[in-house]
């Protein structure tokens, strides 16, 4: 009886540390240069909280909220990767960037993407000081089509 106890409260502990172990919005680091496309792309989805955006989105002047290139009626589905996401904002982007941002909200299944430029100068001692201008931003939906959008 001793070591059938013993043997769950195993499990159970095991299973808690593991559960514990889980980063909210950590789908994943990596940062990648696509060379073809002229972008660096940071993969690491950071999370966000929609709930926390909305309300200004709906209250901002050049907030894009319809005409988008995916929508509810031709979508491909729902999203599996992050190369999903990308593919649908990048579709939305009207402004240059070289640099793309991801986020995630789990409890609403709303992805946010950024888009920007990425800057860096070299001082004379040899000081790198980079600066990041944020030009776009597009929200897509996790079902595959996009929300809003705005210009910075």
């Amino acid at each position: 009886m001793k070591k059938l106890i013993s043997l769950l409260l195993v499990v159970i502990i095991s299973t808690m540390f593991f559960a514990c172990n889980k980063i909210d919005g950590d789908l994943g680091k990596q940062t990648t240069v696509d060379k073809e496309n002229g972008y660096t792309l940071i993969e690491e989805v950071k999370p966000f909280k929609f709930n926390d955006e909305e309300d200004a989105l709906e209250d901002m002047k050049g907030v894009k909220l319809d005409g988008f290139k995916v929508t509810k009626d031709n979508t491909t589905g729902a999203i599996k990767t992050k190369a999903d996401v990308i593919d649908i904002a990048v579709q939305e982007a009207t402004e240059d960037y070289n640099t793309i941002t991801i986020y995630f909200d789990r409890t609403r299944g709303i992805w946010k993407v950024v888009f920007s430029i990425m800057t860096e100068t070299t001082a004379k001692d040899g000081a790198i000081s980079r600066e990041n201008e944020v030009k776009e931003t597009v929200y897509v939906d996790e079902d595959g089509y996009t929300l809003f959008s705005f210009k910075q």
